[in-house]
């Protein structure tokens, strides 16, 4: 499947540190720090069409391979997890020939609906949970994330038990205080 050229956009939380960005063309938005919802939010108002979650704290070690995950997104779901899984998340086991294999997650038992971790979502998602919590640290804001999913019974699947991804966090969630 030929993914076509999309815009890369980043939402910024005031960090401190600066970057380089070489051969891509980038948008970059930032604003005071927040918490991890109020970039969202940001980022969240230009964005159109499906979108790419993840944080500072996950460094993408090999190719990302979303043709699973877009055709998920395109068969009703509205978040798909493409990182590793959170601990003791309930789910059930799915197959679709040509398509492969998936995980359908019960956001109802689960109290993350994404913890952090890398996912692909659909506009259904903020339409449906309205936006993140802004003014808390990163673990409320994910709480309530989490709450507002089950809440109004999002879509989700995990499509990877461990993906392309490392984690290198600095900080662990919560630990940055909110402004």
């Amino acid at each position: 499947m030929q993914i076509p050229h999309k815009d890369i956009l980043m939402a910024d939380d005031g960090s401190p540190n600066s970057w380089q960005l070489l051969e891509w063309q980038v948008r970059y938005i930032t604003g005071p720090h927040n918490g991890m919802g109020a970039s969202l939010n940001r980022a969240l108002a230009i964005v159109e069409g499906d979108w790419l979650y993840t944080t500072d704290d996950w460094l993408l070690t090999g190719l990302l391979d979303l043709e699973l995950p877009l055709w998920l997104l395109s068969e009703g779901y509205d978040l798909v997890r493409v990182g590793p899984p959170h601990p003791n998340v309930h789910c059930v086991t799915s197959f679709q020939q040509g398509h492969g294999w998936w995980l359908d997650i019960d956001v109802r038992s689960n109290q993350y609906a994404c913890a952090t971790r890398p996912f692909v979502a659909a506009p259904s998602l903020m339409r449906k949970i309205g936006p993140w919590t802004e003014g808390v640290d990163a673990y409320q804001a994910e709480v309530d994330f989490g709450l507002a999913c089950q809440r109004s019974n999002v879509k989700a699947a995990q499509v990877t038990l461990h993906g392309p991804w490392e984690h290198i966090g600095e900080y662990e969630v919560g630990d940055r205080p909110i402004h």
